[in-house]
């Protein structure tokens, strides 16, 4: 036999569905989005660990003049080396599917079905490929408009082509682990042969980068560079040139500073979202204490105590927790698994199946049974502290006049609106502390939805900021360098070009104190006074002409290296040889998302690399002004074709916004990703406003009985109820707009630091406050429209006698 008290309880999950439902709603939406939350970065983060180290990735990486296996034999007998490759590393161009030359980087790999580190994963076709033929990687497989089987062009330094068969399609992890450049996003289409082919793409059988794995620290830094140090002693001492070196740990994955932005919005999200289902909770149970406190009453009179009655709403909302729980589990596993898919081939990680995660399950489940008793035991306190003399007199009904506030009385006052917005208006502001719990959930969900918009236009003006280091509209490799008189001189002939600028590029490396290679480091000669680079100094200065070994570095230095300050002496090893610089200045770039970037005076290093007067790199600005990115790539083909009629060899040709491109699309990710979430914000809140609007429904069930026995109609009491939930969703926005400022700020800076190491400048745009305006004002009506139906279907009958 049930006793009595727990009769209640099953009667009160199950009598007033829409109710239950509600609150289950409350505590689920909030226990949904923490198991998404949980999930991916709990996947994430193992994934791209375990998946990348799955792939034996090298944590050596030796740039070296030509080699041959001689070399390969001698450093795999470097103490503490476990397996070392060697391979040919090219960059080329094919012709891709939009009909322009793109770049696309080749490697050629000896035994290439017996490699055993940077293990390849086929996708789809067949691997290894043989003679004449080619796999490519899955990232930016799209714009290779060959099909398998078919055949890729491919252009060679020399301006001939060699058709190759494109035999499969593969998944490699370690684009971007070299540190250089901008890492995976700005990494071009990547192309994998076997040695042989290198002649018939008129290249000579011998390797250029060193891939070595050590046997024991794998994951200890401090170990590998170590190693890394008995390697470049040995080249050294066989009279090699060691170009540059890149040390990494096997669980370091090349895009993992992308996952600690995610990581760190999804942190910030996940307790505001935990926050606003407390409120909503707090407001959903407060209203169904209201109505019941004549149950209360009842229950007192027969003699229940206090406890009793506590217990009884306790073990109601454990109920309604445990629901909550079932619901949540399964689908925020499913959503998360989802967007993990979508997050993995765009970051470039292996997603290791979908599996459950304990520890998140355990989260969801403390959160289902602590967070909404939590948030209910002070309206559960409150309406079983009620006298029971109180409780019994309580009512539904309308408050007589003399009850109004002031409030309410200036709000009847109001001419020259009719009489049920009057009432919509009044109805509005009668339960303000319900209001109040409403309103916070709506502007908090509303103003990180706009924040999100926010967000992103701060990161593009980012973007915009950083594409002042490639003001030019062409970039231009030369297979070989040739006096920049002479290019100039040549390219005076071509008709739309403004100025052309010659710069040096050599890849270095830091020497450290005991005289060990440290961080590879991009270091680039330019004319001091170029208008072609406009960069953003963070302290000291720009480079003045007559400056020699001074140096400007990135703020890469200034994280890796905090004890660097200027005036200080940086030793760098460029081209095998030792050369000491003077930090004159830190300018910012694209921070932990870019490798080591410093700028020199291009007379003194192009001199230093034994080229003065020489370059392979130049920089093009056209006449007409303001080209964009297709108009760019039409001027670098026609500049192109120009060149090669003279016999200039031509090793790259690039579009000026072609950075700047490919950095927004990693950027896209990360923001498509915040919408999401703010959507889910946004889906918080809505369930907030309904579940307000049933209440205030229920609360009003005799007066909207008044209403229609004199004569109101079904549409006037929807429009009623409609009306109101439209101002709240209003006064929601308003207010969301001004807090979305503070939050765009704090999100935009919560990422940015994650992948620049700098904070933004604060930038709006009014899309996101026109769309939260649309959604807020649909969200509104949708909430309203089934409490509106409910309301008009009681008949007079019901609602007079309703309690």
């Amino acid at each position: 036999m049930i006793r009595p008290r727990w009769r209640k309880v099953l009667a009160d999950l199950w009598s007033n569905k829409v109710r239950s439902l509600l609150v289950i709603a409350s505590i689920a939406i909030g226990l949904f989005a923490i198991g998404i939350i949980s999930n991916i970065d709990t996947i994430l983060s193992e994934d791209m660990k375990v998946g990348y180290a799955a792939v034996n990735p090298a944590n050596i990486q030796v740039n070296v003049s030509n080699f041959d296996d001689s070399l390969v034999d001698q450093i795999r007998n470097v103490d503490g080396v476990e397996d070392v490759e060697g391979v040919c590393s090219l960059s080329m161009r094919y012709m891709a599917a939009a009909g322009t030359w793109n770049r696309i980087g080749i490697q050629a790999i000896p035994d290439i079905d017996k490699m055993k580190i940077n293990l390849l994963r086929k996708e789809e076709g067949a691997w290894p490929p043989t003679y004449q033929e080619i796999a490519v990687d899955l990232h930016h497989r799209e714009e290779a408009s060959a099909p398998l089987g078919g055949e890729i062009e491919i252009q060679l330094p020399s301006g001939k082509t060699r058709n190759i068969k494109l035999v499969g399609v593969v998944h490699d992890q370690t684009i971007g682990s070299s540190g250089s450049g901008g890492g995976f996003f700005l990494a071009p289409l990547q192309g994998y042969i076997s040695m042989h082919t290198l002649s018939y793409l008129d290249q000579p059988p011998l390797y250029n980068t060193l891939y070595v794995t050590v046997k024991t620290g794998k994951n200890d830094e401090d170990h590998i560079r170590a190693v890394a140090g008995q390697i470049t002693d040995q080249i050294a001492n066989q009279g090699g040139v060691v170009l540059s070196t890149v040390v990494r740990r096997s669980d370091d994955h090349p895009n993992s500073v992308y996952t600690d932005a995610i990581s760190g919005v999804l942190y910030l999200l996940g307790f505001l979202v935990v926050f606003l289902s407390g409120f909503l909770i707090t407001n959903t149970l407060s209203s169904l204490l209201k109505q019941q406190i004549r149950q209360i009453g009842v229950m007192k009179t027969i003699g229940a105590r206090r406890f009793q009655i506590v217990s009884i709403y306790m073990v109601l909302i454990f109920f309604y927790g445990v629901l909550a729980f079932i619901i949540a589990v399964p689908s925020s596993s499913q959503v998360a698994y989802w967007l993990l898919n979508y997050l993995a081939r765009r970051i470039n990680f292996d997603l290791q199946g979908f599996r459950w995660i304990p520890s998140t399950i355990l989260i969801q489940a403390v959160v289902a049974l602590i967070v909404p008793q939590v948030a209910a035991i002070i309206p559960i306190l409150h309406g079983s502290n009620i006298k029971t003399h109180e409780a019994l007199s309580s009512s539904g009904a309308i408050k007589p006049q003399a009850e109004f506030t002031w409030f309410d009385r200036q709000i009847l006052r109001i001419r020259g609106i009719s009489r049920p917005l009057l009432i919509s208006l009044r109805n509005t502001f009668r339960g303000k502390g319900r209001l109040a719990l409403t309103l916070f959930t709506l502007i908090l969900g509303g103003s990180i939805f706009i924040a999100t918009f926010n967000v992103k236009e701060a990161l593009m003006l980012y973007i915009s900021n950083i594409s002042k280091y490639f003001l030019a509209d062409v970039s231009l490799s030369l297979d070989k360098s040739y006096r920049i008189e002479q290019v100039q001189s040549a390219l005076a002939d071509f008709p739309g070009i403004k100025a052309v600028e010659g710069w040096a590029y050599a890849r270095c490396e830091v020497l450290t104190n005991d005289g060990k290679a440290g961080e590879s480091v991009d270091i680039l000669g330019v004319p001091p006074r170029s208008k072609l680079i406009v960069p953003i100094l963070l302290s000291g200065r720009w480079l003045e002409p007559g400056d020699q070994n001074a140096i400007v570095l990135n703020e890469r230095f200034m994280s890796v290296y905090p004890d660097l300050k200027l005036g200080d002496t940086l030793n760098l090893r460029v081209n095998g040889s030792k050369s000491s610089w003077v930090v004159i200045g830190f300018f910012q770039l694209a921070g932990n998302s870019t490798g080591f970037r410093a700028y020199s005076n291009y007379d003194y290093l192009a001199h230093l690399i034994g080229e003065p007067g020489q370059a392979a790199a130049y920089r093009i600005v056209a006449q007409r002004p303001d080209l964009n990115i297709a108009q760019q790539e039409q001027l670098g083909s026609q500049i192109e074709k120009f060149l090669r009629a003279k016999g200039y060899g031509i090793s790259d040709v690039t579009a000026g916004y072609y950075s700047t491109d490919s950095a927004s699309a990693g950027l896209n990710t990360l923001t498509t990703f915040l919408v999401f979430m703010a959507v889910l914000i946004a889906a918080v809140g809505a369930i907030g406003l309904m579940g307000t609007m049933s209440m205030n429904v229920m609360d009003r069930t005799r007066e909207i009985g008044i209403m229609r026995s004199i004569g109101a109609s079904d549409r006037m009491v929807m429009n009623l109820v409609i009306v109101e939930g439209v101002l709240i969703g209003m006064i929601s926005w308003v207010i969301g707009c001004l807090l979305a400022f503070p939050i765009s700020s704090m999100l935009s800076d919560t990422i940015s630091l994650s992948l620049f190491n700098a904070p933004t400048k604060f930038a709006y745009t009014p899309k996101g406050f026109l769309i939260w305006l649309g959604l807020v004002l649909f969200l509104s009506v949708l909430a309203s429209v089934l409490p509106a139906r409910n309301a008009a279907r009681l008949t007079i009958r019901e609602v007079l006698a309703y309690e």
